[in-house]
């Protein structure tokens, strides 16, 4: 595992440690995702959210190497197992713009269904 990432809810790292954490059953339809529905902390997260590679098969539910805020007494999955947050888009007239991370819009879209990174892998 990689270095300690800082709590969601406080961002420090003082008190975080590894733990093993039980997140929530997936949904089957969501396993093939590009992308998560909820965030990595406070119980959100499920299988589904994980990156393939950190799901066993056929399970349901299952304790990860999670981390844990000992000061906010919340547990976590650390961001690179899972899959990235989903996109968001914009309306415009004509359409949709997917809106980056640095804030720089995509090409306009009749449909976000058009967007290639929308998708199922």
């Amino acid at each position: 595992m990689t270095d300690l990432e800082a709590c969601p809810k406080c961002g420090s790292i003082q008190r975080v440690k590894r733990k093993l954490v039980l997140i929530d059953r997936g949904n089957p339809d969501r396993l093939k995702a590009n992308w998560r529905v909820s965030c990595g902390c406070e119980g959100d997260l499920s299988v589904s959210d994980l990156r393939p590679e950190f799901v066993q098969a056929g399970s349901t539910g299952q304790f990860i190497q999670g981390l844990y805020c000992e000061l906010c007494d919340v547990g976590y999955v650390p961001e690179f197992m899972a899959k990235g947050p989903a996109p968001s888009y914009r309306l415009y007239a004509g359409g949709w713009r997917r809106v980056y991370e640095d804030g720089a819009l995509g090409p306009l879209l009749e449909r976000i269904a058009d967007d290639p990174d929308s998708s199922a892998a």
